[in-house]
């Protein structure tokens, strides 16, 4: 009995069994590509123990064309599988993939073909010096063209996991780990094959490496759960946001964490990735609390610190919950503004009930015009110090504000309208300007219903105009807080991402071009240490202000984070997105500061695809970029389309 044939079911079956798990997650294409994989290796190690179990020639040969198949797909399925987990999605238009498979198609047609040209394998016949027969190839020359195309995949796929895995952090390093460590065993053993330095006969030994590679992809699918929740651009964006974000699965298990998040609860991040919601804030009854409620937006109280969450349910395309993202914002001293606002208008709603209003009673007909004590007071004259009269009431209003108001007072007068509210300034005994509100209504009109005697009352809102004033700053204070980098000036993240968001939609909705410029300040860490921080920031709005100066009225520029800028170029191509960006960075290094010498910066730059829906790939491309330009030597610009 052959003995090998049998045990080389087992991969077959392991790796189907892994494929048809897989295909449970089709929303998933990490989850697909890998099934596809799995299955194109259940299908090579299925027909090749067939083929051990043949005696005859025509047989093997008929079983290992239908084993082919799987053969050629494994290394394309593998690159595509890589490019997957990496987040390389341009890979998977149709055009890129059946250009993938051009090659593969072609050696599998010259393999089935074999016995026309005897191009494929030279030599195919039956060798009966073991204890089972097994076909005796000699390669030709198609064949090691065929070898040569997939070790190129191979050794791409390889060499694009381990450069992610020296950035990555956290469980998407341990991830990697596994699958470089798996792909190690089928390359070996391929080469084993091909050249014998082992000698295991005509025996292919590949399937079973392949099945080990499979086992160490599925640890690292169901250890790490690769495919449940996966940052888009984690290294470039999420460790660098403003506001704390917390990711969990639908399990409640706490997927990720980013720096801020721990910053604001005081832990360490890395100790409660993996750890259940409850045993890893078992400290902190207030998110607690708040993650088990139904609610999905609260104000939390952490020690000194007042936080705004806001909790949002992930969902699968097929609508199942996957997980969660609480969003934490410190709104401290947002609240410490609005409660002061809340007391002043206590205040001024407690004065206005003391009922201190003035009176006044104007008898047109007559001529008469008399005020009670309190309208002297609020102008500053006890009563009997001054005789107001129609006449010289008029001199004691405001020249801007005298004409409204008594036109306003000639409608009501008119019988236009009933009553008549203005608001104006006064001159107090102090010579100082105090805002009043006068109503008056008509109590009595001629038979023409012109006014002949009109009452009013007349209220110092002098202190409600302050607090509308104040109320005014402090709304202009957290605009410009909320929407511009306090230091340089320009747009902060979050202005520059919902404007971001939008032009990409204006982008794809009229087909016309975005470009994205991210640069940075070369340097600015020597500039801090020679000459404190202090000519550090003086370096940054010098490179704002010259960017500002230098760019369009219809291209934002925003502080992305640190020593990062963001500048949107609206209807502009790529090649002017260059011509900007060259612009900007020769424009820069020729000017002298006296005292911090030439100033540089480094650019990345891409543009956005017509079939990306979203900036998050564009914002990866420029991030890359800007790494390669600085990583080249800074002061130049770096593209990727």
């Amino acid at each position: 009995m052959n003995i090998y044939a049998l045990l080389t079911f087992i991969p077959a079956i392991v790796c189907l069994a892994i494929a048809i798990r897989l295909a449970n997650r089709r929303e998933q294409l990490e989850a697909i590509t890998l099934s596809l994989l799995m299955f194109s290796i259940a299908w090579w190690a299925f027909f090749y123990a067939v083929e051990l179990l043949g005696h005859d020639l025509e047989t093997m040969r008929l079983l290992n064309k239908i084993s082919y198949p799987g053969i050629v797909s494994t290394p394309v399925l593998f690159f595509l599988f890589s490019m997957a987990i990496l987040d390389k999605r341009k890979w998977f238009s149709w055009k890129r993939i059946l250009f993938l498979f051009v090659i593969p198609l072609a050696v599998l047609l010259s393999m089935w073909t074999n016995e026309i040209h005897w191009l494929y394998y030279s030599v195919s016949e039956l060798d009966l010096s073991s204890s089972f027969p097994v076909q005796r190839l000699v390669h030709g020359p198609l064949f090691w063209l065929g070898m040569f195309y997939t070790y190129i995949l191979l050794l791409s796929s390889i060499f694009s996991i381990a450069h992610q895995y020296v950035l990555s952090k956290g469980p998407y390093r341990g991830q990697l780990k596994m699958i470089l460590f798996g792909t190690l065993f089928p390359v070996l053993v391929n080469i084993n094959y091909l050249f014998g330095f082992v000698d295991f006969g005509y025996l292919d030994m590949t399937p079973f490496a392949f099945t080990l590679a499979s086992v160490f992809m599925a640890i690292g699918v169901m250890r790490y759960r690769l495919f449940d929740i996966r940052p888009v651009a984690k290294e470039t964006v999420f460790e660098r946001l403003p506001d704390g974000v917390i990711i969990t699965d639908d399990r409640g298990t706490v997927v990720d964490i980013n720096p801020m998040a721990c910053s604001m609860f005081g832990v360490e991040c890395p100790k409660l990735i993996g750890l259940n919601f409850s045993d890893a804030f078992s400290d902190s009854e207030t998110v607690l609390s708040f993650f088990n409620s139904d609610q999905s937006n609260s104000e939390l109280k952490v020690g000194k610190a007042i936080i705004d969450a806001r909790k949002t349910i992930i969902h699968s395309s097929r609508g199942k919950i996957r997980g969660h993202i609480i969003l934490l914002t410190e709104i401290t001293e947002r609240k410490k503004v609005e409660d002061a606002l809340r007391q002043s208008e206590e205040r001024l709603a407690l004065a206005v009930k003391g009922g201190n209003v003035g009176l006044w009673d104007f008898n047109i007909d007559k001529g008469e015009f008399s005020i009670n004590e309190r309208y002297y007071q609020i102008m500053g004259y006890p009563g009997g110090d001054l005789l107001i009269t129609f006449q010289n009431w008029k001199e004691f209003v405001h020249p801007e504000d005298l004409l409204p108001s008594l036109e306003e007072m000639e409608r009501c007068y008119n019988g236009e309208k009933d009553y008549f509210d203005i608001e104006y300034r006064m001159l107090s005994k102090s010579g100082d300007w105090i805002w009043v509100h006068d109503r008056g209504e008509a109590a009595e009109r001629d038979k023409n219903g012109r006014a002949t005697r009109i009452l009013g009352t007349h209220i110092d809102i002098s202190p409600t105009k302050q607090i509308e004033e104040a109320l005014r700053e402090s709304q202009e204070k957290y605009r410009r807080l909320a929407t511009t980098d306090m230091l340089t000036g320009v747009m902060n993240r979050y202005s520059l991402s919902e404007l971001l968001r939008a032009e990409t939609e204006r982008s794809r909705r009229y087909g016309s071009p975005l470009s994205l410029l991210m640069f940075d300040l070369d340097n600015l860490k020597m500039i801090n240490d020679n000459y404190g921080h202090l000519a550090g920031d003086e370096a940054l709005k010098i490179t704002c202000s010259y960017v500002q100066s230098s760019i369009r009225n219809c291209d934002y520029l925003g502080r992305w984070g640190g020593d990062e800028f963001l500048l949107i170029v609206t209807n502009t191509d790529f090649d002017g997105a260059i011509k900007v960006a060259e612009k900007l960075r020769a424009g820069l290094c020729v000017k002298e500061h006296k005292n911090f010498g030439k100033l540089s910066i480094s650019i990345g730059v891409s543009v956005l695809h017509k079939d990306e829906s979203d900036f998050d790939a564009l914002l990866r491309r420029v991030d890359k970029a800007l790494y390669e330009s600085k990583k080249n030597g800074k002061n130049r610009v770096t593209s990727f389309v």
